[in-house]
């Protein structure tokens, strides 16, 4: 089945986001690297329309000095990767183990691997997960990640207040607004029932479930950064998180 491609809103810094993951990889093989170096550390952060879960991926990025790829750009380097045949080539090298390992062992048994875009986006996840110090936001990333080497972060809050979140950041009526966060909702739903026959609200799913009306984006910072630290994936007091 041909991969249907979002246009990324930032194709040259995807191009070169991903010469540099794969310049790294290559030197991996240059080295004959064998098996699978941990992964991280990296978070990722699932939201509900509305949440603020972006600003608050960007916020942490800010205080961490780390790299967020959200959405538009984990599909620009899955495109990107999908069109230079010798990076998909590399990505499969078997000297480099560590990754076929992390795609084909690590990702969630419920992954539809024949899926080609979804099996795109997970080496994608993959290999800069391998890097560590990013923030993912959205495309399931605390599905394809493995549990123990990140921290898997849900942003809620109250449907009527995310509905005027959206109202205010899109300059759109309660009627408009309220569609707009339902038919986001709904699409963030389908994409990881369909993929990954799960329910995407599941809080199982995640390490923290944190309600942005409840604690603000500066609160919820400071609480994921703390949650970082306690799981050993920051240094104490590194990044001057304060209760």
């Amino acid at each position: 089945m041909p991969m249907k491609h979002t246009v990324s809103t930032h194709p040259a810094e995807a191009r070169m986001l991903l010469d540099d993951l794969t310049r790294r990889l290559q030197d991996e093989v240059n080295t004959a690297t064998l098996g699978r170096p941990a992964l991280g550390p990296y978070v990722t952060i699932s939201r509900q329309s509305g949440s603020g879960g972006s600003s608050i991926a960007q916020r942490l990025a800010e205080k961490l000095g780390w790299k967020v790829l959200d959405r538009e750009l984990v599909e620009g380097l899955a495109r990107e990767l999908e069109l230079d045949p010798h990076r998909l080539e590399l990505m499969d090298e078997t000297r480099t183990n560590w990754l076929r390992d992390t795609i084909y062992n690590l990702l969630d048994s419920r992954l539809v691997l024949q899926d080609s875009y979804v099996t795109l986006l997970g080496r994608v996840m993959a290999l800069a997960a391998h890097k560590g110090q990013v923030i993912f936001v959205g495309r399931a990333g605390n599905l394809v990640l493995p549990r123990d080497e990140g921290l898997r972060v849900r942003i809620i809050a109250p449907r009527p207040w995310r509905i005027g979140c959206v109202a205010d950041r899109e300059n759109l009526g309660e009627a408009a607004a309220s569609e707009r966060v339902a038919t986001l909702d709904a699409a963030r739903s389908d994409f990881v029932r369909r993929h990954f026959k799960v329910d995407g609200d599941d809080p199982a799913a995640f390490d923290m479930v944190l309600d942005t009306a409840a604690l603000g984006e500066e609160g919820i910072v400071t609480l994921v950064g703390k949650a970082m630290e306690i799981k050993g994936l920051i240094e104490p007091g590194k990044a001057g998180f304060e209760t």
